[in-house]
């Protein structure tokens, strides 16, 4: 479908980015177009983005978007978030880049349809990021190759490190059984009822973490519209006593449904129970849970400096699959995350 450059068009990034990422002098200029609360996506620029974040993804192996940016595009958000098009001569969308603001430095995403790269369209859409931002990269293998150049062209360096790590299910070392002190329940969670216990024990679990503590309601209830949503795999330890206080939980996902890969989704422990043990057993619970339903494999991501998660895993038996990196300008951020590889889609 055909779209045009409506909208404002700004500049941010670009004034620092050198002129050598223009990888072809002689193709058109693709124009950039910003969609925010004053003009937001349209459905049919929705439809258009996912579409081709879905032949990127067919052609390089990794989704190009993670998964809230993607809810952000299905969902056209504006409080936030705001949204660039790559458009071409014809109206068509060449390009998308996708940057947030919340807790920590604002992040970004971006994707250029494999027709179109090497044409400067992955440049337009990273000049008109704001100063500062912070841009993922989910690209592994001969598309993280490529997009390393990218990024080292622009200046950016490794500033985070995502590993995702994963294991048999049906196979491999076994894990220990869940063991939980008495005064502790386990049931699954229950909607209607835990939506604003199960917020307030993520928001304290994760008060650091720029992405996962800043979740919402409303972010909330936009997972539990997905097709994957399953209430019995969010499983959730309580206060035998009073089995509405929440001491952590375990949110298992199977996407897609009927899959044969599960994923540890999201674990978190209240911080004034920490150290009993809980974050082991509750893990241990989900990985039951998945193990039960017959799938193969299970997946999960953790941050680099989550030493103590990184180390409970390797322990259950995970390993490394890939690494995704997040990039920032070295002279913003003032240092360089020291790993020696990496890569932006």
């Amino acid at each position: 479908m055909g779209l045009s450059p409506q909208g404002s068009e700004r500049a941010g990034l670009g004034s620092r980015v050198r002129s050598s990422l223009w990888w072809n002098r002689g193709m058109p200029r693709p124009s950039v177009a910003l969609r925010d609360t004053t003009n937001p996506l349209t459905p049919d620029e929705s439809v258009a983005v996912l579409a081709l974040a879905a032949r990127a993804a067919a052609a390089d192996g990794s989704e190009p978007l993670s998964e809230q940016f993607r809810l952000s595009v299905r969902a056209r958000e504006t409080d936030g978030v705001e949204h660039l098009l790559a458009v071409g001569p014809d109206g068509g969308v060449l390009g998308y880049a996708q940057s947030r603001t919340g807790e920590g430095p604002p992040s970004a995403e971006l994707v250029v349809a494999p027709a179109a790269r090497r044409s400067g369209v992955g440049t337009a859409l990273l000049e008109s990021l704001p100063h500062g931002i912070r841009v993922w990269s989910h690209a592994s293998g001969a598309a993280g190759d490529v997009a390393t150049a990218f990024a080292r062209s622009a200046g950016l360096v490794p500033v985070r490190s995502l590993h995702v790590m994963g294991r048999s299910l049906q196979d491999g070392p076994a894990w220990p059984s869940a063991s939980l002190d008495p005064r502790y329940a386990v049931r699954s969670f229950q909607p209607g009822l835990d939506e604003d216990a199960w917020l307030a024990l993520n928001a304290a679990a994760f008060a650091h973490h720029p992405e996962q503590g800043s979740l919402r309601r409303a972010d909330l209830d936009q997972r539990m519209a997905q097709t994957w949503w399953d209430p019995a795999g969010l499983i959730l330890v309580v206060e035998a006593a009073d089995p509405d206080v929440l001491a952590a939980s375990h949110w298992t996902k199977v996407d897609p449904p009927g899959g044969e890969v599960g994923e540890v989704y999201v674990v978190a422990v209240a911080p004034d129970r920490q150290g009993q043990g809980l974050g082991r057993a509750v893990t241990v619970l989900g990985l039951d849970h998945l193990r039960a339903l017959g799938l193969a494999r299970v997946v999960l991501y953790v941050d680099e400096d989550n030493v103590a998660a990184v180390r409970t895993y390797a322990a259950l038996g995970f390993e490394d699959v890939e690494v995704h990196r997040q990039f920032a300008r070295a002279d913003e951020v003032g240092r360089a995350d020291p790993a020696s590889s990496a890569a932006v889609h």
